[in-house]
């Protein structure tokens, strides 16, 4: 962290983008976070050096401090797997840096060398193995990068309260520079929609996200959840890129969660380099024929999201 009061990742994105407004105006857009990066950190006495691609194998990027000067390194994994996250790493990386660095100065070279491990080495989809100190570190910095890339106010613009679909998504991916993941995260962490988003593998949820509403009414995915066998990323399994450009209006009975099952629209894809599936969900407003909002609300949205990324 750095010194002074903790910062909020919302706030400091919510910063940078409206600096960013100021100077580019509609612009900005995908936003260059290497030359934001770079401008923001000179002005302080450990700036980041470098931002390279590199081999990382079980990393998808890392902030490390240099080992001979007050400075920092922004690598990030290259592989092309991943090409549609690396705007959205680095701006992850740079999260760490404006949050939760320690502040680097000579005096933490006065030996020669840097002492201290202060390395923040981010790993895909291992919320479970993460100590509860990083993986707060961890959702704060993805909280950043959403944030900056894909500010608020302008987001809620390109989407307007639409239905989520393929076109919907390509222009969000588009216009923002940003994985599909990333997109459909933004939009289940924004709607007002039931909605929740599923990625798969072998038949199996690695993950998921609901919507604020969806856990209101008892509807949340679990890791290792299986996908069922009349869902479209399993029907579609040996297809690659999305099963149907709409959501596709599914009966009671496929879906099935803690309070039951009910009709639901479904959007799926399967990707090619990554062998997996993204699943999205769309309930009625109503559920059983009541306001969902009557339901108990879940105690605590944020301890139940605790584990989930994206």
């Amino acid at each position: 962290m750095t010194s002074g009061k903790q910062k909020s990742p919302q706030q400091e994105a919510n910063r940078l983008s409206i600096m960013l407004r100021h100077v580019l105006g509609e612009d900005r857009f995908p936003v260059d976070v290497e030359a934001l990066a770079r401008e923001v950190s000179r002005n302080n006495a450990d700036p980041i050096g470098k931002i390279v691609g590199g081999e990382l194998p079980g990393f998808e990027g890392m902030l490390r401090p240099h080992r001979k000067r007050p400075e920092w390194h922004i690598v990030y994994n290259d592989d092309p797997r991943y090409r549609g996250r690396v705007r959205f790493t680095i701006a992850h990386e740079f999260g760490h840096y404006q949050l939760h660095r320690p502040v680097l100065s000579d005096r933490d070279y006065k030996s020669g060398t840097l002492q201290r491990d202060c390395d923040f080495q981010c790993k895909p989809l291992l919320p479970n193995a993460w100590q509860e100190a990083e993986r707060q570190r961890e959702e704060e910095a993805d909280t950043f990068a959403s944030y900056l890339l894909m500010p608020l106010d302008d987001y809620r613009e390109q989407v307007n309260g639409e239905e989520m679909t393929v076109d919907l998504l390509n222009h969000i991916t588009d216009r923002y520079g940003v994985s599909l993941l990333a997109a459909c995260r933004k939009w289940i962490d924004f709607t007002d929609r039931r909605a929740v988003m599923i990625v798969a593998r072998d038949g199996f949820a690695r993950w998921g996200r609901a919507s604020k509403s969806a856990l209101k009414s008892g509807i949340f995915v679990r890791s290792g959840m299986q996908i069922p066998d009349d869902a479209l990323a399993a029907l579609g399994a040996d297809e690659r890129g999305f099963v149907s450009d709409r959501p596709v209006q599914r009966p009671a009975g496929v879906w099935n969660f803690s309070r039951g099952s009910e009709p639901v629209r479904e959007l799926a894809m399967v990707s090619e380099f990554l062998d997996l599936s993204l699943t999205i969900l769309q309930f009625d407003d109503a559920v059983y024929g009541r306001d969902f909002e009557e339901e108990p609300i879940l105690d605590s949205y944020d301890k139940f999201m605790d584990g989930w990324t994206s």
